[in-house]
This record gives C-alpha cells, sequence and structure tokens, in this order.
C-alpha cells in the first residue's frame, strides 16, 4: 500500500508534517475485479483461476512445460481447466464464428481424413470385428488425447493495432479444433467409420510466457475502472492525471480539503498502470502463486450427413 502525505483541514497549523492518507495503487491483482467493471467476466474468471493455481514444480521459474506448451506431453489434471471458456460465449465474437463456419466445410477435407485414419488404426485396427460406439461424451480434453480432425488458430495482432475484446484479454491467440463421432465398423479386412456429427472446441494454454522475445509484451494499460489499450492514449492520460494532482497540492499549501482530498485520491486511483507478461512471472517468482494451465471449452456438437470412412488396416 502506497502512501501519499497531504495536509488536511483537520490538521492543526503547527503541525507541519501534515496527515498521511493511503492511497492504494493499482496492483495486477487487482485486473479481475476491473475485467468484471468492463463486463468481461470470463477474461476475470481465467485470470482468477491462474491467481489460485499452483506454479509448475517441473519448471525453474514454475511456468508450463514447453513440452506441454507444445502439444507433446499432457498436461496434468490439476493444470487443466474446462469449465470457464463456452462455445456459445466464443461464438459471439466474429473471428470465432467465421473459423467455426469454415472448419465445419473442411473437417472431412483430405487433411482431416488423414489425421482421423492415422489416429483410428492403431486403436481399431485389431480389435475383433463387429459395430463400436466413437464418441467422448462432451469432453473435449478426451478428443485432445485421442486425436481431432482439423484445426485453426485464431490470432490477434498484440504488438500493433487489432481491435480489443473480451476474447482476446481472455484467450490471445488460441485453437478451434473440430471431431467427428459415430460408430466404427470392424471387418477382418478394414475399419469404418460412419461419422453422425461433429464437434468443435477451443483449447489454449493461459500463462504470462514471452518466449525467445528480448521484451516482455504489454498487456495495455489497467485502472480500478478497465483498459486503455492504446499505450500513447493512456500514457497521455496519466500525464493529465499526475498533473491534476500537482494544481490540488499546489493549491492546497495551507491544508487539504476533504472535497480536495477526494478529489486527489480518485485521480491517483484513475492512474493507469503498464502492465506486461513480466508482470504476473514477478508475482509468481515472488508470492510463489500463479499456475499457468491448459484451457478447453465445453464442446459444440452439430448432426452431420456424410460418406463413410473406410480405413484400410494393413
Amino acid at each position: 500500500m502506497a502512501a501519499t502525505t497531504i495536509k488536511s483541514v483537520m490538521t492543526p497549523a503547527s503541525n507541519q508534517v501534515g496527515q498521511t492518507v493511503a492511497v492504494r495503487q493499482f496492483k495486477i491483482t487487482d485486473i479481475p475485479a476491473a475485467m468484471k467493471k468492463i463486463q468481461w467476466p470470463v477474461a476475470a474468471d481465467l485470470m482468477l483461476h491462474w491467481f489460485a493455481g499452483k506454479p509448475w514444480p517441473t519448471t525453474k521459474d514454475g511456468g508450463m512445460e514447453e513440452e506441454v506448451k507444445s502439444h507433446k506431453k499432457f498436461a496434468p489434471d490439476e493444470y487443466i481447466n474446462e469449465s470457464i471458456v463456452k462455445m456459445s460465449w466464443a461464438l459471439k465474437f466474429a473471428r470465432t464464428k467465421e473459423s467455426v463456419e469454415r472448419l465445419r466445410t473442411k473437417w472431412n477435407n483430405p487433411a482431416g481424413i488423414a489425421l482421423i485414419k492415422k489416429k483410428m488404426i492403431p486403436v481399431y485396427g485389431g480389435r475383433t470385428p463387429g459395430v463400436y460406439p466413437f464418441a467422448f461424451n462432451g469432453v473435449a480434453s478426451a478428443v485432445e488425447r485421442f486425436g481431432y480432425a482439423n484445426s485453426e488458430t485464431i490470432e490477434f495482432n498484440q504488438d500493433g493495432e487489432d481491435e480489443v475484446n473480451e476474447l482476446r484479454a481472455a484467450l490471445a491467440n488460441f485453437n478451434i479444433h473440430v471431431f467427428a463421432e459415430g460408430e466404427i465398423v470392424v471387418t477382418k479386412k478394414n475399419v469404418v467409420f460412419l461419422p453422425v456429427r461433429i464437434g468443435f472446441y477451443i483449447e489454449d494454454s493461459y500463462d504470462f510466457n514471452d518466449g525467445l522475445s528480448l521484451y516482455s509484451q504489454g498487456l495495455g494499460y489497467w485502472n480500478f475502472d478497465g483498459i486503455e489499450a492504446d499505450i500513447v492514449e493512456g500514457t497521455k492520460k496519466n500525464a493529465s492525471y499526475a498533473l491534476e494532482k500537482n494544481k490540488i497540492r499546489f493549491n492546497s499549501r495551507g491544508g487539504m480539503s476533504p472535497e480536495k482530498q477526494a478529489a486527489f485520491n480518485e485521480f491517483e486511483r484513475k492512474h493507469y498502470m503498464l502492465v506486461q507478461n513480466s508482470d504476473f512471472r514477478e508475482y509468481r517468482e515472488k508470492n510463489r502463486k500463479g499456475g499457468d494451465f491448459r484451457v478447453y471449452s465445453d464442446i459444440l456438437y452439430e448432426s452431420v450427413t456424410a460418406a463413410p470412412i473406410e480405413i484400410l488396416v494393413k
């Protein structure tokens, strides 16, 4: 807690020290509340989940293992969240909706069918002839463990101009995956997959890593009321707030009235804090709290009419 020393009208004239009034500075732990104030509840809940999590015990800095982040290894259950992000929420944003529309038409393109065959041959190729259900019961992580059919990456321009909304604040760059469910018919010669429905879900890593970049990624200017995404504009506003505080100080040399004190505190409260990825890593190092985690949404299902996919078994 930072303290600003001011003179109040309640301070005797003989007291030249003045009265100390605590004006709490904005911290990164205040960001979720600011997000909720501007109606970004999903972004807030994801960040609160990060703050409540534990650092990874397998890495030096407590961040997510690179093998997990690069999809070479599956995350432990305690570092997976499948309850916060919903496809119904994500589809409110044009980028998500457009990606789902594209994946709807190419889930079974040549690349998609190749992935389906690659995953099914080792699982069903040696089974006793018969009909087997092929479904994941609405659990995205189960799909992820088996393998999806196709995928797209949604990206925002993090260094230049791009729209600022809750989707970007919550997930930044993320993946949308599509897969199929239905029945598997196993014979002595082949495996035939009969698609019945397709599903879409979001996959992402929630972390504050900067990779090999020499500079930490900026996450905007934040205060108790929300975000100012434009760094230039945030700097201008901070300069304006500082000027107003200095005016109040100058005009209160004989003692600060309650009204002026309230105005001073309000300008202090409005001051923006430039937030970067490194702020969260420093928080984790100092407090030993803050857990990177894998994000999976729920699944959006749609019925399909598609030709059987024949998988020859060698």
